[in-house]
């Protein structure tokens, strides 16, 4: 199996990468969704989303998923996967309300609050050296959105909510899924997802008309499935087998970077000087945090998997 030959640890840079490629979609998606949105309502987006993603899982998985789920596993795997479709709804209502860099950057927050949760669910010690990459991303995120907010708004505040659950994402996926098959947590992320849209959907949105939904819609929810489902997950989940939460969400914080590069050509959202700078600096914390996980990846004592979305 592919997933088989993916499983023998790597070095840490191999697994930012997937991260990194998983953030590259996500941050296509954010622009190109403000523009699906005028086609298609961002929950039956989201619910069509899951449901062809959830479907592709079976049809190319189905047997190695039924063979290697366990009871154990349902329950930590549900609420991982709850925590998933809290961050995905709250990040796509945000996009209604706010600028997509904006939304952006407060979505990749979860590199602030990751590594304190870290501490009471994980019962780790905070290690002081995480500080100083997660300040200089930061400031990089800040700087894309311009060094300045207008206003903090109902956008702003889903964003940050969306950052908030990933972060108990991260953190619960390092207590509970060290051993879980990446194949039976991709799949149940993407069923649990589809029936939290769905719910929300019926209530947020009612049903609408299929057939008024334009091209523009019917390519996103396709984009979003194959793309930022179901490859996603795939890299999202081996990668975070390997590497620490935190590491995982200063990984995380390319995608405003990249939500920025995609707002600028397809929204005509603002990247100028100090949006490269800020660029810049997220590119350069993510490096130094490379560099203080491959150190980490050597000592014995810190050579357990993680896993988690």
């Amino acid at each position: 199996m592919v997933m088989d030959r993916l499983k023998p640890a790597r070095s840490p840079v191999f697994y930012g990468v997937l991260l990194v490629l998983e953030c590259l979609m996500w941050g296509i998606s954010n622009a190109v969704s403000k523009q699906g949105f005028a086609s298609i309502p961002p929950m039956w987006c989201l619910t069509l989303r899951y449901a062809l993603s959830t479907v592709l899982f079976l049809a190319l998985f189905g047997r190695r998923f039924f063979s290697r789920v366990r009871k154990r596993d349902l329950m930590p795997c549900v609420l991982v996967s709850l925590c998933t479709a809290a961050a995905f709804m709250f990040g796509f209502l945000s996009l209604v309300y706010t600028t997509a860099t904006n939304a952006g950057f407060f979505m990749a927050l979860a590199v602030v609050i990751a590594p304190f949760l870290s501490v009471p669910l994980l019962k780790e010690k905070l290690d002081l050296r995480q500080i100083l990459p997660v300040f200089i991303v930061v400031a990089g995120m800040y700087f894309i959105c311009g060094g300045s907010f207008s206003s903090f708004g109902r956008g702003e505040l889903l964003a940050l909510l969306s950052s908030l659950s990933t972060s108990f994402m991260l953190t619960l996926s390092g207590k509970f899924l060290k051993d879980v098959d990446a194949i039976v947590l991709c799949t149940i992320q993407c069923a649990v997802c589809f029936l939290c849209c769905l719910a929300a959907a019926f209530l947020l949105e009612g049903m609408p008309v299929f057939s008024a939904i334009g091209p523009a819609g019917w390519w996103l929810v396709l984009y979003l499935a194959l793309g930022c489902t179901f490859l996603a997950y795939l890299f999202q989940n081996i990668a975070l087998m390997h590497v620490s939460p935190a590491f995982g969400a200063l990984t995380w914080c390319t995608e405003p970077l990249f939500t920025a590069v995609a707002a600028y050509f397809i929204l005509n959202e603002r990247m100028d000087f100090t949006a490269c700078c800020g660029a810049g600096l997220i590119l350069s914390g993510i490096v130094f945090a490379s560099v203080l996980e491959l150190k980490k990846a050597k000592q014995p004592s810190s050579s357990d998997p993680v896993q988690q979305r």
